[in-house]
């Protein structure tokens, strides 16, 4: 029996992550709709993170690059799908992508 790895949302996010950055880690997408377990997160990702993808050649880029745990979107607003707390918006949050189950990049550059 052969062991056949199927891609996973986190893995096929982040090569879509990766082709839609510039050398300098610019986004060619307005901003990024992740499907959550705790609800819908929409935001831009950030700038730490978006050097890590794109492995600029510092050495704690490429090493956050290699071992991607966690997300950091900002300006970001969550639609949390339990009723206590509807919407919220934060300057800056971190998603673990293993909670990450689907995925959208909206816009293009230059648009919201």
């Amino acid at each position: 029996m052969t062991d056949i790895k199927t891609p996973t949302t986190v893995d096929a996010l982040i090569a879509l992550l990766k082709a839609s950055l510039s050398s300098k880690g610019e986004q060619a997408f307005g901003h990024l709709a992740l499907y959550t377990t705790f609800g819908v997160v929409r935001g831009r990702i950030g700038l730490t993170f978006a050097q890590g993808l794109i492995g600029d050649g510092g050495g704690t880029h490429a090493e956050a690059g290699s071992s991607l745990e966690v997300i950091e979107i900002n300006d970001v607003t969550v639609e949390h799908y339990s009723n206590h707390l509807a919407n919220a918006t934060f300057d800056r949050l971190y998603v673990r992508l293993t909670d990450v189950h689907g995925f959208a990049l909206v816009g293009g550059q230059g648009q919201g």
